[in-house]
This record gives C-alpha cells, sequence and structure tokens, in this order.
C-alpha cells in the first residue's frame, strides 16, 4: 500500500510538470488547473504514504517513545489584571508610537 501511495505521487508530479512543459506555448488557466490537480494529487499521496510508513513503524514497535510537550504551567493560567489610569495611558503612547 505504500508502494502505492509512493508511485502515485511521483506520477502525481511527473504529469503536473508535463502537463505544464506541453502546454507552456498555448497557457491557459486550464493548464494551470489540470497541473494543479496532479500537484495536489500528489501532495495527498505522499502524505499518505508516510502516515502509512508511521503506522507501520508504530505497530512493528521501532517506535519506543512518542513525545509530546504538554504546555507550561504559565501557558495554562490565564489571569485577569486591572491597569491603573497611568497604566493605561502608557500602554496607549506605546501602541501611539509603534504606529
Amino acid at each position: 500500500m505504500r508502494w502505492f501511495f509512493l508511485a502515485v505521487g511521483i506520477l502525481g508530479w511527473v504529469l503536473a510538470l508535463g502537463v505544464v512543459w506541453i502546454f507552456a506555448q498555448s497557457g491557459g488557466a486550464l493548464t494551470f488547473i489540470a497541473a494543479g490537480v496532479f500537484a495536489t494529487v500528489a501532495i495527498l499521496a505522499l502524505v499518505g504514504e508516510r502516515v502509512i510508513k508511521t503506522l507501520e513503524e508504530i505497530r512493528d514497535g521501532s517506535v519506543t517513545r512518542i513525545r509530546v510537550n504538554a504546555p507550561t504551567a504559565t501557558e495554562r493560567v490565564v489571569t485577569d489584571r486591572v491597569l491603573t489610569e497611568r497604566e493605561a495611558e502608557v500602554a496607549a503612547s506605546r501602541v501611539a508610537a509603534s504606529r
């Protein structure tokens, strides 16, 4: 299955480049639409191949540890802060100065 996705991806890129090369003289929107369709199919096929490869590695046990970074405590906590009138004026002047 991975080889199928890999072959479709490579053929998609080749067809996209071939369409642009063959119809380069006549141009037109349909040329680039067709090339875009082939390129999109190629990208999706290659992404599918990579996903299947990763899933196979997980299944076979060659991936021993998957690390996910948890958000830190400061990223999770949102606090409200009441500004004094002076702090608001300073912040407003900084914004006005940056423009």
